[in-house]
């Protein structure tokens, strides 16, 4: 008779049951059982429950439980899903991972600095919250320059389909799924930022027709039920207010699905605002105000990695030096037209910029902008853009730009460009006149002779090829003009130039790139152009003309400075000395010498590589040009800006800064196994050992499947009734003794369960290093292996076995109990910490009933989160076996 507490085996279902009540009635016996892997309780016949000796020595049982511990172990402690031999994560990325798995709420800011792989970072999420059945609908938004990039890493580095969802592929969509929302058609999209955010206004469209267009682009895909949303260049989203179309598509977005990853290497731009937004996109409970903006309340949401921090998985340094060149170019008698046209457009610009800004005409001002920066780009560029400009006035076509100051400043120099030289003229007549001026001065100078910067870049490229035969050359410049007199020039001196612009289609850009990589010579890139691309396979960037921005210089090199980089880089700065911009440029350099030098960093890079400080001194060159009496004083109140918003961003340096420690193991500790593999391994033991065929090509392995995902989750105990199956492993060396397999858990949560090997010699001296290495043989598929009955175990031996058990655990309690304590308390922490603003805020409401309600309604809120930190603050920890077995 099997009594009450004790465990059997239903032969019925082939499952290892505990008796809970024992039933006779009119002769006929019966029990109430329960099976901990499926959590049923049921009745069965005493004619089907038999004793334990039935099926457990068999050596499918041992495979099953040995791999289904192991991968229990693995779910709770790292990462589940296996990596391929294309990508060898970097610790740092290793890093990012565990940390975005260690909680349930898997909100969070990657926010490594460039060139750092984010992208990777993301795609080894992805991939474990797939592998771990917790994900299958996934939206990745990112600007239009990155979707290729992001779709050649998912496919190539981790083997995962993404469909890239454009504007244009809507109705094709639409007919060939016959589906109405055209998001749902697919559970793995790639979308373009831009083309999906909402419209405020377009000319030509009333309020019915901007409606619908909304319904179509943004509601559908705020509405397709994700799983996980990932927004790449996420500051792009923080926008300069809350109004901003952009922030507005990432508050939908965020909403929009429980799990979201925000990347971007610059976060925080030094304004409190857009920073604050971003948090709030994360959880906007936590973060009700910008007093929330603190260390401790930020920290939990950030996984950041800084260059100086990043190595290879031996320890080392990751980036290699790089060697920054300033090139002044001296002007001269053979260039007197290139300096004449260059005065022409400085006093063009100085009087249109004028008159602009005192007639509130801030489009007309930022087309003199770009005028400016046109005329020390290149000849060609500047007679280009007059040309187009004069037959856009006299043909009457120009128009009044709808186009707001932010919207311009968001825009690459070459699109806004394109629309600026639309605008109306202030004085038509008299600007055609200056124009025409200009442009007999800019086609002269081009039959004078070659640019200067030309001809001393044909000197640099023979140099740079002579020193090394076949390298690979970046030229950068800012506008597409140039872009196309540098291709012909050089071509004509037998080079071989490819171009890359933002005008480009996806397809295009992939094109060019490989052309670069396997043809050309140089690639020569505007910055729309060179967004996203990884070109670590040159090491050579000229800036063949300089954006006022120092940010997109910054940029343009950590398109070559960047992760698998092997040589020093070579930056070349070209500069066009006796010109406002160089005297300006060589003043700003002294004074940000002095200043870096007093504040202890190292280089401008170390300031911009994080947008740590908003430092675009496009408004001191405009002022210097416009107001050249004034420019001392203008560069003088800039030093002063520079100063206050270094030491600003040295505090967000500290407030975004992740405190860690990178594991340099974790990596091959990872490859030790594949978790796949091993799934399938449990799969085929546990039915063998029920006695069930199962054919697995129909069968997904992953944590998906059900039938796999029933197992894991399935509970199991070990009695000391069971006895220890006696177990001998032909050609390990090893002493005889028992070896055991423990759970220790905290409660529900996966990761704060983990399975312990305890190996015990006849002498009773405790082997750790053989348990492991005991238990790693019996989760090899095919390692042989002889089974020769059931010990039974003793109450003396079982309660050795347990004590040692017990002291073996009791180091892994206390530090997954420190975890457990740390989670419980910042997770407590930062929404009293919220409620409290909240709670102050709601003090200063003046009208007395609204603010009493409010004040009781945040107190029970207060009360309520207190009574779930005391519940979960005290753990339940439980230690039982899983299995026992004698080693011989």
């Amino acid at each position: 008779m099997i009594g009450v507490g004790q465990w059997a085996f239903d032969s019925v279902r082939k499952s290892r049951v505990q008796v809970i009540e024992r039933n006779e009635l009119w002769g006929y016996v019966s029990y109430k059982v329960y099976d901990p892997v499926v959590g049923n309780v049921y009745q069965i016949a005493a004619d089907y429950l038999k004793e334990l000796d039935k099926g457990y020595c068999s050596e499918a049982f041992i495979r099953y439980i040995t791999s289904l511990a192991r991968v229990k172990d693995t779910l709770a402690r790292g990462m589940f899903s296996s990596l391929s031999e294309k990508l060898l994560p970097l610790p740092h990325q290793l890093y990012a991972v565990k940390r975005a798995l260690s909680g349930n709420r898997i909100r969070y800011l990657l926010a490594d600095e460039v060139g750092l792989g984010k992208t990777i970072e993301a795609g080894l999420i992805i991939k474990e919250l797939k592998e771990r059945g917790m994900i299958k609908r996934i939206l990745i938004v990112c600007p239009k320059g990155l979707v290729t990039q992001w779709y050649v890493e998912m496919k190539d580095k981790f083997g995962e389909h993404f469909n890239i969802i454009l504007p244009e592929d809507h109705d094709a969509i639409k007919r060939l799924h016959g589906v109405s929302n055209v998001y749902e058609a697919f559970d793995q999209v790639i979308s373009p930022m831009d083309s999906i955010k909402p419209l405020e206004r377009r000319a030509g469209w009333d309020r019915e027709k901007i409606e619908r267009y909304n319904s179509e682009r943004v509601y559908s895909i705020v509405n397709s039920g994700w799983d996980l949303i990932v927004i790449d260049e996420a500051h792009r989203v923080a926008g300069s207010s809350s109004d901003v179309a952009r922030y507005k598509l990432a508050k939908l977005l965020a909403k929009a699905s429980p799990y979201l990853l925000l990347l971007t290497a610059t976060p925080h731009s030094g304004k409190a605002e857009p920073f604050l937004r971003l948090m709030r996109l994360l959880d906007e409970k936590a973060f009700p105000d910008q007093r929330a903006i603190v260390k401790e309340q930020v920290a939990p949401y950030i996984i950041r990695t800084e260059k100086r921090e990043a190595v290879d998985h031996e320890g080392n340094r990751l980036f290699k030096n790089r060697i920054t060149k300033a090139i002044h170019i001296k002007w001269e008698k053979r260039h007197s037209l290139q300096r004449e046209l260059y005065d022409m457009v400085t006093e063009y610009v100085r009087h249109g910029y004028n008159r602009a800004i005192i007639e509130k005409k801030y489009y007309i001002g930022f087309l003199m902008i770009l005028m400016q920066r046109l005329v020390t780009s290149s000849t060609a560029a500047i007679r280009d853009s007059i040309e187009r400009r004069i037959s856009i006035l006299e043909s009457q076509e120009a128009r009044i730009s709808e186009l707001s100051l932010d919207d311009l400043m968001e825009m690459d120099a070459e699109a806004a460009l394109d629309v600026l030289l639309q605008t109306k003229a202030i004085n038509l007549k008299a600007e055609i006149a200056e124009l025409k001026g200009i442009l007999a001065v800019a086609q002269q100078a081009e039959h004078q002779f070659i640019d200067a910067k030309a001809e001393h870049l044909i000197e640099l490229l023979d140099r740079l090829f002579i020193e090394e035969n076949g390298r690979k050359v970046i030229v950068f410049t800012e506008f597409v003009a140039t872009q196309r007199f540098l291709k012909e020039f050089l071509e004509r001196r037998g080079y071989r130039a490819s171009i890359l612009n933002g005008s480009m289609s996806i397809d295009e850009r992939n094109a060019v790139i490989e052309e670069f990589k396997t043809q050309s010579d140089i690639l020569i890139s505007t910055d729309a152009g060179g967004e996203g691309i990884n070109l670590q396979f040159s090491n050579v960037v000229i800036n063949y003309d300089l954006p006022w921005n120092p940010m997109k210089i910054e940029q343009r090199i950590g398109r070559v400075d960047r992760i698998g980089q092997s040589r020093d880089v070579l930056v070349f700065n070209y500069i066009l000395e006796d010109t406002v911009e160089s005297r300006v440029r060589e003043v700003l350099e002294e004074k940000l010498a002095v200043i870096f030098e007093q504040m202890g960093i190292d280089k401008m890079g170390d300031v911009l590589d994080s947008q740590l400080a908003d430092m675009d001194f496009t408004d001191v060159y405009i002022k210097a040009i416009a107001e050249p009496r004034n420019a001392d004083y203008y560069i003088q109140k800039l030093e002063a800006q520079i100063r206050q918003e270094i030491e600003q961003a040295q505090k967000v340096r500290d407030l975004i800064k992740t405190e860690k420690t990178i594991d340099l193991a974790l990596a091959a500790s990872i490859r030790d196994y594949n978790m796949k593999e091993l799934m399938r391994h449990m799969y085929l033991n546990y039915k063998a050992w029920k006695g069930e065929n199962v054919r697995l090509e129909q069968l997904d392995i992953d944590l998906n499947n059900q039938k796999i995902s029933e197992i894991i989750k399935g509970d199991f105990y070990w009695d000391k009734a069971d006895g220890a199956i006696v177990i001998n492993l032909p050609d390990l060396p090893n002493e005889k003794g028992y070896w055991s397999l423990w759970e220790l858990s905290l409660g529900p949560d996966v990761k704060y369960k983990c399975i312990i090997p305890v190996f015990i010699n006849v002498e009773g001296v405790v082997r750790p290093v053989s348990a492991r290495r005991i238990w790693d043989e019996m989760v090899k598929p095919g390692r042989a292996m002889e089974i020769s009955g059931v010990k039974q175990l003793s109450d003396e031996e079982f309660d050795k076995i347990l004590s040692i058990a017990k002291d073996a655990a009791h180091h892994q309690f206390l530090e997954m109990k420190k975890r457990f304590d740390e989670e419980n308390a910042n997770q407590y922490q930062k929404y009293l910490y919220a409620l409290d603003l909240r709670l102050e805020a709601a003090g200063r409401i003046g009208i007395e009933n609204i603010k009493r309600r409010r004040i009781e309604r945040l107190k029970k809120e207060k009360e309520e989160i207190q009574a779930e930190y005391a519940y979960k603050s005290k753990p339940c920890p439980t230690l039982k076996p899983i299995f026992i077995a004698f080693m011989e």
